[in-house]
């Protein structure tokens, strides 16, 4: 190839890169597609735009510089910031960015947008000036793509001349290495560019694995935390279990503790009314002794009825020697197939110096030849000595306390009816609850307790009977209680 001929290339070659040198260029793209600045502040001064040309910030203070695309249609843009020739942002994806730690002096900040296919934006270049201290804004150089590139005359012919200069050092370039091709400063620049985007890129690789690692290794650590509280709260709730069952268990033992109290104290309660019984009987009889002129038969008798009632007394103390002892209070109901009619004579015997001694008449008409009964001797008996008690203690002078006996619907019937002053109405509601003080009064220096009749019902139903009373005010009253004749499913209760 002759040298004519290259020369000739050289001259096409201005020609062409004439027609697309960068002023052109950028001056084509920059009606289509360029930077724009939009807002600039010097740490909490807003710096106005009619101040954009004449920039000027003190150093130390941070910069703060907000920019967009000229055209909205452009999509996923990102740009790349060089400061003073130095690339500071080569991928940045936001549109602002913050200068800090400046050096005093003029400093050309440039931003260049490209898209993911390759475009790229006419740059926009600010010139701006770093001072000690705030001193008269220098002469600044803003170029952006809004309205076109706004080149300072200087500095477009000085670029034309480095134009023409580049030009010539190429053409001799040419001249002396002919086999060189053009372009490669380009390439050594891209591949260059995109070293530095491939370190940056790789740099953000390693910090995203190392964030990847401690995010990892907290995530373990709250695995290990939920385990932990996991296992506390089982244990919590094992805990609650345990207290709940022993609250219950505390319940329980309390409601037993009340139970066996209310038990102790009824007991204690119909032992000490019992004793009442024979020791008025006893009283009586001495009454007797000491009253009247006994023959020997009659004293014999009242000493044999002394006898009775003292083993009486005797055997209800050492029952509450028992109860005492007793931490739980035993079943005390002992059934046995016995004679009603034995259990009246001997009650009857028992009261019979205790009527004397009122002048009351005690009359004993229970049937003979009666079938027996399955029944608790002891309680029973203990039934009919309050009953005739009772109606001896209330009974006026001149008046007559009868007994009588009979069997109807398969159960023993046994009353005891006296011709007193009666049970007002209002009274009659109350008869057997316990502790209830009625109207009529003993006729002696008998004292009432209200616990006889209540013991009366309590024994009865625990044979699964029934007690009931009929009374007038004036004509006396009649106190009857019936018991089955078979246990039929009856249960012991503790008393």
């Amino acid at each position: 190839m002759g040298k004519k001929s290259l020369l000739v290339k050289i001259l096409i070659l201005i020609v062409i890169y004439f027609s697309f040198s960068p002023v052109n260029s950028q001056a084509q793209k920059a009606a289509d597609f360029g930077v724009k600045l939009t807002a600039v502040q010097e740490e909490n001064r807003k710096i106005d735009e009619s101040g954009w040309n004449s920039l000027s910030f003190t150093k130390g203070a941070p910069v703060y510089i907000t920019f967009a695309l000229t055209n909205s249609q452009v999509k996923n843009a990102a740009y790349r910031v060089m400061l003073d020739s130095d690339i500071i942002e080569p991928n940045l994806l936001e549109n602002y960015i913050t200068l800090r730690s400046l050096n005093a002096g003029t400093h050309i900040l440039k931003i260049t947008a490209f898209t993911p296919d390759g475009q790229e934006s006419n740059p926009l270049s600010i010139t701006f000036n770093v001072s000690e201290k705030q001193e008269t804004p220098a002469v600044t150089e803003t170029k952006t793509a809004t309205t076109g590139t706004v080149i300072n005359p200087v500095y477009f012919y000085a670029l034309v001349a480095l134009c023409f200069i580049l030009l010539a050092a190429v053409i001799i370039l040419l001249l002396r290495r002919p086999k060189e091709l053009n372009g490669i400063s380009e390439i050594e620049i891209q591949l260059k560019q995109s070293q530095d985007e491939y370190i940056e890129l790789f740099n953000s690789h390693k910090r995203l694995k190392e964030d990847l690692k401690e995010m990892n290794e907290y995530n373990e650590y709250l695995k290990k935390q939920k385990k932990d509280l996991e296992l506390t709260i089982k244990n919590l709730e094992d805990v609650n279990v345990n207290l709940i069952e022993q609250k219950e268990r505390l319940v329980e033992s309390k409601r037993q503790l009340e139970l066996l109290h209310t038990q102790k104290d009824e007991l204690f309660a119909m032992a000490i009314h019992d004793i009442k019984n024979p020791v008025s009987a006893i009283r009586g009889y001495i009454e007797l002794l000491n009253s009247y002129d006994l023959n020997a038969t009659e004293q014999h008798e009242i000493m044999s009825n002394l006898v009775l009632s003292s083993e009486s007394v005797v055997k209800l103390t050492q029952s509450m020697c028992t109860i005492i002892a007793q931490e739980k209070p035993e079943p005390t109901l002992k059934f046995a197939s016995s004679s009603i009619k034995k259990l009246i004579d001997e009650t009857c015997n028992q009261n019979m110096s205790y009527a004397k001694a009122k002048s009351i008449k005690l009359v004993n008409k229970s049937s003979t030849g009666l079938p027996d009964v399955a029944m608790d001797d002891a309680k029973i008996q203990e039934v009919i000595e309050n009953l005739v008690n009772n109606a001896i203690k209330y009974g006026p002078p001149q008046t007559t306390v009868e007994i009588r006996t009979y069997v109807r619907n398969n159960a023993m019937t046994v009353e005891v009816q006296d011709t007193g002053v009666g049970i007002p109405e209002e009274d009659l509601k109350r008869v057997f609850q316990k502790g209830a003080v009625l109207t009529p009064k003993p006729t002696g220096v008998e004292q009432s307790s209200g616990l006889g009749l209540w013991i009366v019902k309590k024994i009865i139903e625990e044979h699964n009977g029934k007690v009931w009373v009929n009374s007038k005010v004036g004509s006396g009253s009649t106190f009857g209680f019936e018991l089955p004749m078979e246990i039929k499913d009856r249960k012991a209760t503790l008393y």
